[in-house]
């Protein structure tokens, strides 16, 4: 350490440099207190990295390489109540690039975990972060080799319209890891009048029914629609967002995918569904757990963010299922059945 820096003189631009890089390479493991990431600056660039100082004086070098990282590096940092931590909030520079061929290997692990894959949150969070740190032009040469690049004549296999204006903002907003408004008309909506949600796209699918779906993460919806919906997985059919109300919002997407609500669930299948065993279900997060009973039934129970797309496909099993709980999905089954029974009695 310098004769100067011990004095509290202007720091040299390299040691700066170096502080300042100590610090964003810890943000990139998580949120950290202040204390932690002068903990990380030591460790990296030796004890003496800030000088020797008091508690009023360190602070102020400690704000001032957060400003600095703004400024010179386009990283803003900010403390966060949420995480109790200080975080990024924005950057405008890669933090990583990677070959070609490890590029493609991120392509088959998005590929190979599905949502009937064990530990698929995890790893999708952890391809969604390396990817997002990545620059711009070699995210789309990884949504190009995992087959994330919808074409607009893609919008037409959907069985219902969807305006030409919703899919190109939509697309656009989910190629871009931004946020996006919209009003939206549900088909469990029986008012007729299309609410506002805010969301993060994460994932832009076709489903098994026929339709385009935005698999978004509710950050906001008109309290009308239900306040069920805050902060949790949605899949939106894009036929049903109301044309000309999409807005492409300036704030990214987080590194990694929020967590979401999960829903314990319990049901069983009959011998005629599990006769050739019991294949792990899209809808479920993480492991099953599979209990035999009598005459061949079988007990399934786990978790899951997906209750609506759930109940509609044990509904298909008919009479070879019973489902037992959590309260969620079974309010939303004995609902469906509710509706079927007025029909047909």
């Amino acid at each position: 350490m310098t004769e100067q820096m011990k004095k509290g003189k202007a720091d040299s631009s390299w040691p700066v440099a170096r502080r300042c890089l100590a610090i964003l390479l810890r943000l990139q493991q998580g949120p950290a207190k202040k204390q932690e990431l002068l903990t990380a600056v030591r460790q990296l660039e030796g004890a003496e990295a800030y000088g020797r100082h008091g508690p009023k004086a360190l602070d102020r070098r400690f704000r001032e390489d957060l400003a600095r990282l703004e400024k010179y590096f386009d990283v803003e940092i900010r403390y966060s109540k949420a995480d109790k931590g200080y975080v990024i909030v924005r950057r405008e520079r890669p933090l990583l690039n990677l070959p070609d061929a490890d590029i493609q290997t991120l392509a088959f692990l998005a590929d190979t975990f599905q949502p009937d894959s064990p530990h698929t949150l995890e790893v999708q969070q952890l391809v969604d972060r390396l990817v997002d740190w990545l620059p711009e032009k070699r995210q789309k040469v990884y949504r190009q080799a995992v087959g994330h690049q919808p074409t607009a004549d893609l919008r037409l296999r959907d069985s219902e319209l969807i305006a030409p204006d919703i899919w190109q903002a939509i697309e656009t907003a989910w190629q871009a890891r931004q946020e996006v408004q919209f009003d939206y008309l549900s088909l469990t909506n029986e008012s007729g009048v299309p609410r506002q949600h805010h969301i993060q796209p994460w994932d832009l699918y076709f489903s098994d029914r026929g339709h385009w779906r935005l698999r978004g993460y509710c950050l906001f919806c008109d309290p009308l629609e239900g306040s069920d919906l805050y902060h949790d997985y949605v899949n939106y059919r894009l036929s049903r967002i109301v044309p000309g109300s999409v807005a492409i919002l300036p704030r990214r997407l987080p590194a990694t995918r929020p967590n979401g609500r999960l829903r314990t669930v319990i049901f069983e299948l009959s011998p005629t569904i599990t006769r050739f065993g019991v294949s792990q279900r899209k809808e479920l997060v993480g492991e099953m757990k599979v209990r035999p009973l009598d005459e061949g039934w079988v007990r399934i129970e786990g978790q899951t963010h997906d209750v609506f797309e759930l109940a509609r496909n044990l509904l298909y099993y008919g009479a070879n299922c019973r489902v037992l709980g959590g309260s969620e999905l079974l309010a939303e089954m004995k609902g469906l059945v509710k509706g079927l029974v007025e029909i047909y009695q």
